[in-house]
């Protein structure tokens, strides 16, 4: 299982630290590519994208800091909700 995460901030980075500690592949990636280097460096994969997030995990977690930057990374042109959902998700 690959697990996704957006949002590397106060809580997402040590919540995204604690999977890969319990042997989990982590892909992450953060509005801002440099938070990503501690976990980089742990063993995490670092997308340069969020379709390209959603079309590499089974799971996808999301820590962010407020309301818009949800709707920023959720619906923005190249946000989470225009990638291909993978045929594996289950939507329900």
């Amino acid at each position: 299982m690959i697990v996704g995460w957006i949002g590397l901030g106060n809580m997402g980075a040590p919540m995204a630290g604690n999977l890969l500690a319990a042997g989990y592949d982590v892909s992450v990636w953060n509005r801002t590519p440099d938070k990503a280097a501690p976990l980089v460096a742990l063993g995490a994969k670092q997308v340069a994208s969020l379709p390209r997030l959603v079309e590499e995990c089974d799971v996808l977690f999301t820590m962010v800091s407020d309301d818009e930057a949800v709707k920023a990374i959720y619906t923005g042109a190249d946000g989470v909700l225009s990638a291909r959902v993978p045929a594996s998700w289950r939507l329900t």
